[in-house]
């Protein structure tokens, strides 16, 4: 194997199984030099193989002068593989997880012991940018599913809704994901004059329900509902 080949092999290593577009645009490299060095349509010399150590931020020599098998295993270990998610990060991609979570938008829903992501939906931050979303920080933005016809027309059974978790108290009228006396709801709380709470269903044939005295103190903010995931701003 001659030594272009070996330097070639050492950057397949290092891009691990990262696509050849996202490693160009995450290290400002030219998609279709990457691409034509890796299909073997031209050598990586010395000099270009140090430079793409630079751009990409490697150990010396890591391409310039690769190590066989264990040892160049060792040796890009300590850079890469890049894991996907922060290439995606560097993109601009916002990774929010579906949790396995459904709050009632009816008479209440025991909540699960055990909280699990259901999957990751990935967004850009354009997006979410676009839709006029205020939120705490990324970190705190997750997607639960709502259950029951009570917070229709706004959104229905079986809608997603993004949340923002790190909003737990209540700061302005709008629509929370909450637990009461051990229960778990979506609903619309109003504050009242005297500290009282309003819990509001927006479909019409459930009545409000007055939150008072003793009872505020086993209402617990565990969220707020930003937007339903079908892209209905709330």
């Amino acid at each position: 194997m001659d030594i272009s080949t070996q330097r070639i092999a050492a950057l397949r290593r290092v891009m691990g199984d990262v696509s050849q577009k996202d490693f160009s645009d995450l290290h400002g490299l030219d998609a279709s030099y990457l691409s034509q060095l890796l299909n073997g349509h031209r050598k990586l010399g010395e000099k270009a193989a140090a430079n793409l150590e630079a751009k990409i931020g490697l150990p010396p020599s890591t391409l310039v002068s690769p190590a066989h098998d264990a040892v160049a295993e060792t040796l890009t270990a300590h850079a890469v593989p890049i894991p996907k998610k922060r290439v995606m990060a560097a993109l601009g991609f916002v990774t929010i997880p579906h949790l396995n979570v459904a709050a009632s938008m009816g008479s209440g829903y025991t909540p699960a012991h055990q909280v699990e992501v259901i999957r990751d939906l990935t967004v850009h931050s354009d997006w979410l940018k676009t839709q006029g979303l205020g939120y705490s920080a990324l970190e705190n933005l997750a997607v639960i599913t709502g259950d029951g016809d009570s917070m229709d027309p706004t959104f229905r059974d079986g809608d997603a809704l993004l949340v923002d978790k790190g909003i737990t108290v209540i700061r302005t009228d709008a629509i929370y994901v909450f637990t009461l006396d051990g229960d778990l709801f979506i609903k619309r709380l109003q504050r009242m004059t005297g500290g009282s709470l309003r819990m509001i269903s927006d479909n019409p044939v459930y009545p409000a329900i007055v939150i008072e005295g003793t009872d505020l103190e086993k209402i617990h903010i565990h969220a707020r509902v930003l937007m339903v995931w079908n892209a209905r701003k709330l």
